[in-house]
């Protein structure tokens, strides 16, 4: 187990593109799949997430989300933050959420997991994303970008499956 996954989530809908957008903007500072990293575009994956876990010991998942704050607004939920913010984060049928808790049940989680997701303000079927969301897709790719640099470790006292 060895490999570090990196899922966009997204939708062509307006600013539901925010994990798309992070995933382009990595690919622009030359992040790539290959050498035990893999990188995917995901629209509303539900329990299709499932299976990339398998042999995965990062898993950073990136999605648009609404809730309180500004459109734009990066939120990190680690493996003891995801559990609590409920249902809220994705807008899709079985979302991200509900798919992690999934692969929690079943015992299938990585040892490292890293949810992130970009405040939106609008999801408009064949709209772009605001400005503010390329903004924060970039900022946050950078951020990806610098975290793989500083290589990766399983933070000590983590377990696969996280309880």
């Amino acid at each position: 187990m060895n490999r570090v996954c990196i899922v966009g989530v997204g939708s062509p809908s307006g600013d539901d593109q925010a994990g798309w957008l992070t995933v382009d903007a990595l690919l622009d500072l030359g992040i790539r799949s290959g050498d035990g990293v893999v990188i995917e575009k995901l629209d509303r994956p539900g329990s299709a997430l499932i299976p990339l876990l398998r042999s995965t010991a990062w898993l950073i998942v990136v999605d648009a989300m609404q809730g309180e704050g500004e459109a734009g607004q990066i939120q990190r939920f680690d493996e003891t933050g995801w559990p609590h913010y409920g249902h809220g984060l994705s807008s899709h049928g079985l979302g991200v959420i509900d798919a992690l808790m999934l692969a929690g049940e079943l015992g299938s989680l990585p040892p490292r997991l890293d949810l992130y997701g970009i405040e939106i303000a609008g999801t408009t079927p064949g709209s772009s994303p605001g400005r503010a969301i390329r903004a924060a897709a970039t900022r946050l790719a950078a951020m990806i970008s610098d975290q793989l640099a500083s290589g990766f470790s399983i933070p000590p006292g983590t377990q696969p499956g996280y309880g």
